[in-house]
């Protein structure tokens, strides 16, 4: 059904400095929606779901990571798909966003600094800030959340999108995995390696997050990067 390289274990994340990769060179490349090029591919809108202000209505990507999507789609077998979270977010979601994991963290870790509690912050939710030599990614339009479906259903991972705890590391299945979250690792390695195999790299802290031309894409590649701050990120 699956390539057999897709059951390969998932490896470690590399480590590199951030503040060694230079500001982004914009391209100039457009914001297309992938789920108009392929009918394997379907936009969840889970923030619009949610009720988040002026979340996106519509799945848009830069045009190249849409490509890479369709690419990876053909690849899967019939009744299997691509089902996608969120992509371009603009600063009132991300700002949302952010707020609501300050509080969660602040509940759950009342004894920490504050600097203590912006380093747990950071690992998962980005600044809800407008910076054009650091972007965060899902303002490039070159990040996307996603996972498989079949049938149109999302497949097991072993935690939901936006699980922002140590379980939703990409890798945390390969350390310790017990017999009931055996399905949900082999999910898994099959999504890495299949985004993998069209050049989407992974942030290694949420498995459900790929990325191209972004400034992690840059630092996993050693190029530079070539996805800036989208405009259309700014209301």
């Amino acid at each position: 059904m699956f390539p057999p390289a897709f059951s390969n274990p998932i490896p470690p994340a590399p480590d590199f400095d951030w503040d060694r990769i230079p500001a982004p060179q914009e391209c100039g490349e457009p914001l297309v929606d992938p789920t108009l090029l392929s009918s394997k591919i379907i936009y969840g809108a889970a923030y619009l779901q949610q009720g988040l202000p002026k979340a996106e209505k519509t799945c848009l990507c830069r045009q190249t990571v849409a490509q890479k999507l369709v690419q990876a789609a053909d690849k899967l077998p019939q009744r299997y798909g691509i089902y996608i979270f969120d992509s371009l977010r603009s600063l009132d979601v991300q700002k949302a966003l952010y707020d609501q994991f300050r509080a969660t963290a602040e509940r759950d870790h009342p004894g920490l600094t504050p600097s203590q509690l912006d380093e747990i912050i950071d690992e998962f939710v980005a600044l809800p800030v407008k910076r054009l030599d650091r972007p965060s990614p899902h303002a490039t339009g070159g990040a996307v959340d996603l996972t498989l479906c079949r049938n149109g259903h999302p497949l097991n991972m072993g935690t939901d999108f936006d699980d922002f705890t140590d379980l939703a590391h990409t890798d945390a299945l390969e350390k310790a995995c017990p017999s009931e979250m055996e399905e949900a690792r082999q999910n898994r390695r099959i999504l890495y390696h299949l985004m993998d195999s069209v050049g989407l790299v992974n942030y290694s802290s949420e498995w459900w997050h790929f990325a191209y031309g972004e400034r992690q894409w840059a630092a996993r590649t050693g190029k530079a990067p070539i996805y800036g701050f989208c405009p259309e990120c700014d209301f």
